[in-house]
């Protein structure tokens, strides 16, 4: 009798090492839309999903989990808390950020508050790493397989466009991969936060960028662009600026109506040498 409960035990205990094995390892490679409805990300930022499309955009750029993925100015960090417990196992994931040396404290103090989260969340965000956006490469030259940028180069157009994307150039391995997300003008204006989608491929071409191609998936028709607070009265921002108090109200909810920006989404190689 003893024998049977010694062997039936042993099955049983077998069985118990076998579902924590293989949880454990189900937990240890999620699939990037299993990250994407974590229940890690508020419900927010989940609504953002409608407009920004990360799976579709992340497979177009070529996103796998075991790569090196250098993020450009993650902000507030809603690519970030896909990106980088995606990358947490089997990847790296890098943050191209605020320089904790700047001599202005906001910018300091912006740098310390994505540190925290970063650090206080481990057990999500692994062994996520934050560098400067700032110098000749962002962080070990030649070491990304892919860099990304989302919403960003609007903000460098007529400054430093082309400091950052030789910057970007430099951090990216032989092959690897830029992938870029920003608002749309249609006309060769960039103005009021939309920018001119043929001249940045120009731009990056110019770099040394070899143009692969581009996807609509970020695409938005309702988007009439002639806003005046620009881009940014639309959604997520809905800034007030240039809005009467009269009509401010009634314009806000058309606003949400139309969504969020149109926007190119655009992938560049890195030549091989």
């Amino acid at each position: 009798m003893n024998k049977h409960i010694n062997i039936l035990n042993r099955a049983m205990f077998g069985r118990a090492i076998t579902l924590i094995v293989f949880s454990i390892s189900f937990s240890f490679s999620q699939s990037l839309l299993e990250v994407i409805k974590g229940n890690h990300r508020s419900d927010k930022n989940k609504a953002r999903d409608e407009y920004r499309h990360p799976l579709e955009t992340l497979k177009f750029f070529g996103l796998k989990n075991n790569m090196t993925v250098v993020e450009i100015s993650p902000g507030g960090g809603w690519y970030q808390e896909i990106l980088g417990p995606y990358l947490s196992k089997e990847g790296q994931y890098i943050s191209a950020t605020y320089d904790p040396d700047s001599d202005e404290k906001r910018t300091r103090d912006r740098y310390k508050t994505e540190k925290d989260r970063l650090s206080d969340k481990k057990d999500l965000y692994g062994n996520a790493l934050m560098v400067a956006l700032k110098g000749a490469s962002y962080g070990e030259s030649g070491s990304a397989d892919i860099v990304l940028t989302f919403r960003n180069y609007h903000n460098w157009v007529g400054d430093s466009e082309f400091e950052k994307l030789r910057a970007i150039f430099n951090t990216l391995k032989p092959g690897g991969v830029l992938g870029i997300t920003d608002h749309r003008s249609d006309t060769t204006t960039d103005e009021k936060g939309y920018t001119c989608e043929p001249c940045m491929i120009k731009d990056a071409e110019a770099i040394g960028f070899t143009y692969i191609g581009s996807s609509q998936i970020n695409s938005n028709p309702n988007d009439s662009k002639d806003y005046p607070g620009g881009v940014w009265n639309l959604p997520p921002t809905l800034s007030e600026n240039g809005l009467s108090k009269s009509i401010l109200k009634k314009r806000q909810i058309e606003l949400k109506k139309i969504g969020e920006s149109d926007r190119y989404t655009l992938k560049f190689k890195k030549p091989m040498d």
